[in-house]
């Protein structure tokens, strides 16, 4: 689309949505908003509105194919946008919203307001640079929260969310959603409250922003993948395509049909393929990308996101890429040790960043699945760090995240700080995570991959029991009777984070529905399986006493079914413990662990099981 195209769009869209562009200048909002207003008149506001937006425009079109580096060069491109948009309207110096809160409108309270921006620019870094969101969501976003939510400009919201919006359209070389009336959107978009920071925290979740996302999908035209070549001055003036959408399915196959058409016409020249604006490419387009190697085509592939890139390294076509566009290497040597799990390290890179490292060669599945699994907890409600990425260390491949500035409750406990009231609330806090059933949530993860997990352990555990006792396990786990519920997969301390009032999970590698007994054993095994049995008083892993253990295993099953009957809190706690003492023996076998120390811990799965007999 071009350039009058966007515009075209633009007006027609700021005519149905806006009341400055219609002639009315309306600063009933709060009782200060007409101290920030430079504008003299609603008819000068209307003509600085039609000609602040046409350069908005321009400016944006001719940005639309720009990667942003970090957060801060992506705020200064919202701010620039934002003050194009007011300028001449509102005086300078005034381009956020001051003075008196509305009491009108549930937007963000002015106190908030650096908070909630802040959050703001952050989260939407993080879908702008990652793969896993379509563009209407993220557009859907941008115009919640600058326009209903936050609120942030001291006039001009509506606009500048639009324009945001159609920015992201752009890149995407798709159409602009199609306003059809203002009343209609606001209806959508109507807030029952006013937001709180913890509502910023927790919005995509909101089922206020689902109704709003609803309805915005609902404006929007279908999308596939784009294809556009344009000409760059170079010496051997090689051609840019550039790729907008996915390149999966039966979009390959239309993709390969247009590329050789366009070889044939061109003959053997020079291609760039673009992908700042493809979110998606599965194995059948890489082949693609083989074939024309193959057939001795010239191409390099350079703008790929995070996730495309790792696909592009893990199955060995790096070399398709600019070397610029390859994973970044990074020094971890120097870098503090920040917390250790089964299955990796995480770092302190920054003040902002962490880099998670895996002890065991991970595969592309095993990467991703985790940014995947974090986006859809950040849907769900859950909260959990942002994934921003990855880089090369040592090389093996790491992934990068939000630097969490908290303690982990590990930490807490291990400091004697009020730890019993931290337990209660760390039992309360897992329990809502059980609590999540919702069908429209679980469906967007994988379906009982710790359940599976456990099972394949029981089976392993079966090798050193006495046949009387091969099989039972499983038989027991797969009878729990319990409905399916979002499960973490490795509850223990270490993995809760605590930052002032809020607890949040880190570590998703096993994140996935299930039962939540599930969980509960895999607590058990981390509190009280991690010591020699019988011949050590400290924990292993969490280097705490054994009693001390003990103490926070029975403090937070008694809060976390404190609403259950005697008998089923029995029956719970016994399938914990047994669930716990399989996966402590499977992995004991697995590292090929001291002979003796299998047999004891077999024998406690044998007398295990034996109880669950009687």
């Amino acid at each position: 689309m071009t350039l009058n195209d966007y515009r075209g769009q633009f007006r027609k869209n700021m005519m149905v949505m806006s009341r400055t562009a219609n002639g009315k200048l309306d600063v009933s909002a709060s009782s200060t908003k007409i101290d920030s207003m430079a504008a003299d008149s609603a008819a000068d506001a209307r003509n600085l509105a039609f000609r602040n937006t046409e350069q908005a425009i321009g400016f944006l079109y001719e940005n639309r194919r720009r990667n942003f580096r970090s957060v801060k060069e992506l705020e200064a491109f919202v701010l620039e946008t934002a003050e194009i948009t007011n300028k001449g309207i509102v005086k300078e110096g005034c381009l956020f919203r001051s003075g008196e809160d509305s009491s009108r409108f549930n937007y963000a309270r002015i106190k908030d307001l650096p908070f909630m921006w802040d959050w703001f620019i952050r989260g939407f870094y993080w879908l702008l640079t990652s793969q896993c969101f379509e563009v209407e969501e993220i557009a859907a976003f941008c115009e919640y929260v600058i326009n209903i939510v936050g609120h942030f400009f001291s006039d001009g919201c509506g606009k500048i969310s639009m324009l945001i919006s159609t920015y992201l359209f752009m890149r995407y070389d798709m159409p602009c959603p199609e306003y059809s009336s203002r009343d209609e959107y606001y209806s959508a978009a109507s807030r029952g409250k006013i937001p709180t920071k913890r509502d910023f925290f927790l919005l995509p979740a909101d089922p206020e922003f689902r109704k709003f996302l609803r309805y915005y999908l609902s404006l929007c035209s279908g999308k596939g993948l784009r294809f556009s070549i344009e000409m760059e001055n170079a010496e051997d003036d090689p051609y840019v395509c550039y790729l907008a959408g996915q390149l999966t399915g039966e979009r390959n196959d239309t993709f390969r049909q247009d590329i050789e058409c366009f070889f044939k016409k061109y003959g053997d020249v020079r291609v760039i393929f673009d992908c700042s604006t493809l979110t998606w490419i599965d194995m059948e387009g890489i082949r693609v990308f083989a074939d024309l190697k193959t057939s001795g085509r010239r191409f390099v592939l350079k703008n790929l996101n995070a996730d495309c890139t790792v696909l592009f390294s893990v199955e060995g076509f790096e070399a398709y890429l600019e070397e610029n566009d390859r994973l970044p290497e990074i020094d971890l040597s120097r870098c503090e040790k920040l917390n250790e799990g089964a299955n990796g390290v995480i770092y302190r890179v920054s003040d902002e960043l962490a880099a998670k490292t895996f002890k065991d060669k991970p595969d592309y599945f095993d990467i991703v699945s985790r940014r995947i699994a974090l986006k859809n907890a950040l849907i769900c409600g859950i909260p959990a760090p942002l994934s921003f990425g990855y880089a090369v260390f040592d090389g093996k491949i790491v992934t990068l995240m939000e630097l969490i500035h908290a303690r982990s409750l590990m930490q807490i406990i291990a400091s004697e700080e009020n730890s019993d009231a931290y337990i209660i609330r760390y039992a309360q806090f897992v329990r809502q995570l059980h609590e999540i059933r919702d069908e429209n949530k679980l469906e967007k993860f994988m379906r009982d991959l710790f359940g599976r997990e456990i099972l394949c352990k029981a089976d392993r555990c079966d090798c050193v029991l006495q046949e009387e006792y091969r099989g039972r396990a499983r038989e027991i786990i797969e009878a729990v009777d319990e409905p399916e519920c979002l499960v973490h997969g490795d509850i223990q301390p270490n993995n809760i984070m605590v930052s002032g009032d809020e607890m949040l999970f880190i570590d998703f590698d096993s994140f996935s529905t299930g039962k939540a007994v599930y969980d509960l054993g895999g607590l058990y095994r981390t509190l009280l399986c991690n010591a020699d049995k019988g011949s050590s008083d400290i924990n292993s892993f969490l280097g705490l006493p054994v009693e001390k253990c003990r103490g926070i295993w029975e403090m937070f099953t008694a809060e976390y079914y404190k609403d259950e009957q005697e008998e089923v809190i029995r029956k719970k706690v016994f399938q914990a413990k047994l669930i716990g003492t399989v996966l402590a023996l499977a992995k004991l076998i697995k590292n090929e662990a001291d002979p003796g120390l299998v047999s004891r811990w077999a024998s406690e799965l044998e007398r295990l099981t034996e109880t669950q007999a009687q």
